[in-house]
């Protein structure tokens, strides 16, 4: 059974480089095709620009869900940005 969640939209990208992780290697990185799969997969994908990665996203049942530091998982809702996104990674 599905955990309840609730409507969102992804959350605003960091304006500092500060976000980004020293341990995340550039070739880690993947696009929005590719974080998709790994999701569909079972794994949780964070997207670099979020403030920290307590935002993921992962399947809730048969929805696309994004947890978020309040413990609150959501529904994801797709914008452009996450779909030009080459900065996801698997965590």
């Amino acid at each position: 059974m599905s955990e309840s969640i609730k409507m969102n939209q992804s959350p605003l990208p960091e304006t500092t480089k500060s976000s980004m992780s020293s341990s995340t290697h550039p070739s880690e990185q993947i696009n929005f095709i590719d974080a998709i799969k790994q999701i569909v997969e079972g794994k949780k994908v964070h997207k670099l620009e979020w403030k920290d990665r307590e935002y993921y996203v992962f399947l809730n049942g048969d929805l696309l869900s994004i947890h978020k530091p309040d413990g609150v998982n959501y529904q994801w809702v797709i914008n452009l940005g996450d779909l030009s996104g080459t900065d996801y990674i698997i965590l």
